[in-house]
């Protein structure tokens, strides 16, 4: 049986490019390989789709004020770039940030249809309870993968899988709600948003336990109607979390070293947060050039206190190469015109997230809408003690579900 992943009348014919969809949504947990071949073939489908069926791909999904972003973000990327203090690795983060985007577009244009949305759902959810699992397994059996009895799943950290639990809970618990129609499919995903938060707390990631609490403000805040059952959840969570760390002290010591002035961590990103500011403060204007922070940080602007040094004296690039912020990150590397860039296309994906939230009639609409200003809210409050956009899997996944959201928005009547 031949699936009909378009409505009638969509006027795209690539047959291929919805399985290519599905597999990034399976990928997006498991395989920084895989989604690059993906990302590779759709690119060179969308591109001959550009050609052959333009007007047909771009009617409705895209207009003026989002391609005036987009080329403004990109200028402001590339004008870091030339001027910084090693250009050909400048431009190649260039352009890996460009293609890191490429996700959002390839969801933007496709998907057109509750039935494809739905297929990538459930394969997003089907990777992330593999992810989980991986992880549980990794605590249970005490896996050391260099960092204690913190699991990493199929991620290279326990940061990195704190990054993903942040955009799996609220996608899996807010969207499954409409778009199946399926019992057995609802509590399967609304189970994986749970064994999430689970795992979220296992990964003892303090900046995202502070972001994952901030969505939850967030949520409680938008979501009008159900306030006083989300308040309800919010303590529930509360409690249970008062309980874990009742019944394994290792975690609520974990928790008690967030605000510790003297613990190592902490003490650390102070000083590399100065060290960002300064660097700024020196190269106001483009910056230092992408990925140049772990080369000018520690050769020139480490501070005497610090105690994380690289461990090749000869080499600065062996010591952190980026200051726990992607605010501090830009502003260092890319000054002023790179910030303006950021702060441009996030804020205006952003305003589009909330509008489409705001004014959505249908039901799907809405939980894609609200899951994508929590995926959004979650990565960025994380992003304020962790680098994380810089990660290509986390940003590419981060893009892949903006998209999806983007694309719901336009699906109002579909």
């Amino acid at each position: 049986m031949k699936m009909n992943w378009y409505p009638e009348g969509a006027g795209i014919r690539s047959r291929v490019m919805p399985y290519l969809l599905i597999l990034m949504g399976l990928a997006s947990h498991l395989s920084t390989a895989l989604m690059s071949t993906v990302m590779g073939i759709g690119a060179i489908i969308l591109l001959f789709d550009i050609v052959r069926h333009r007007e047909a791909l771009l009617a409705g999904r895209w207009d003026a004020q989002m391609g005036k972003v987009l080329v403004i973000f990109a200028v402001t990327l590339f004008v870091s770039a030339a001027f910084s203090l090693e250009r050909g690795r400048s431009f190649h983060e260039a352009v890996s940030t460009l293609f890191s985007m490429l996700p959002f577009f390839l969801a933007l244009f496709y998907v057109r249809s509750w039935r494809l949305a739905a297929a990538i759902v459930g394969a997003f959810a089907v990777s992330a309870f593999l992810n989980d699992l991986w992880a549980a397994l990794q605590v249970y059996f005490h896996l050391n993968f260099g960092w204690g009895n913190r699991p990493v799943g199929f991620s290279k950290s326990p940061t990195f899988l704190g990054s993903f639990m942040l955009m799996t809970i609220p996608v899996l618990f807010l969207v499954p709600a409409h778009l199946f129609s399926r019992l057995p499919w609802k509590v399967f995903c609304w189970g994986c948003s749970i064994f999430s938060i689970v795992v979220l707390f296992l990964t003892q990631t303090r900046g995202a336990w502070i972001a994952f609490f901030g969505t939850v403000i967030v949520l409680v805040l938008l979501e009008v109607r159900y306030r006083k059952v989300c308040l309800v959840g919010l303590i529930v969570l509360l409690m249970a979390c008062m309980t874990a760390f009742h019944e394994y002290p290792e975690y609520y010591t974990r928790a008690g070293q967030t605000l510790d002035p003297q613990f190592q961590s902490n003490t650390e990103r102070v000083l590399m947060w100065k060290a960002a500011v300064q660097i700024f403060a020196d190269h106001p204007i483009v910056g230092i050039g992408q990925d140049e922070f772990g080369l000018v940080y520690n050769r020139d602007y480490i501070s005497l206190q610090a105690k994380e040094r690289p461990v090749d004296p000869n080499n600065p690039r062996s010591g952190h190469g980026h200051p726990h912020n992607n605010l501090l990150k830009v502003l260092s590397e890319r000054g002023l015109v790179g910030i303006a860039g950021f702060l441009l296309v996030h804020g205006f994906v952003l305003l589009q997230l909330y509008r489409a939230f705001r004014w959505a009639k249908n039901p799907n609409t809405y939980m894609f809408a609200f899951a994508a200003i929590l995926v959004f809210v979650g990565v960025q409050m994380e992003g304020l003690t962790d680098t994380n956009l810089q990660i290509s899997q986390i940003a590419r996944t981060y893009w892949f579900l903006l998209g999806l959201c983007f694309a719901a928005a336009q699906m109002e009547e579909v």
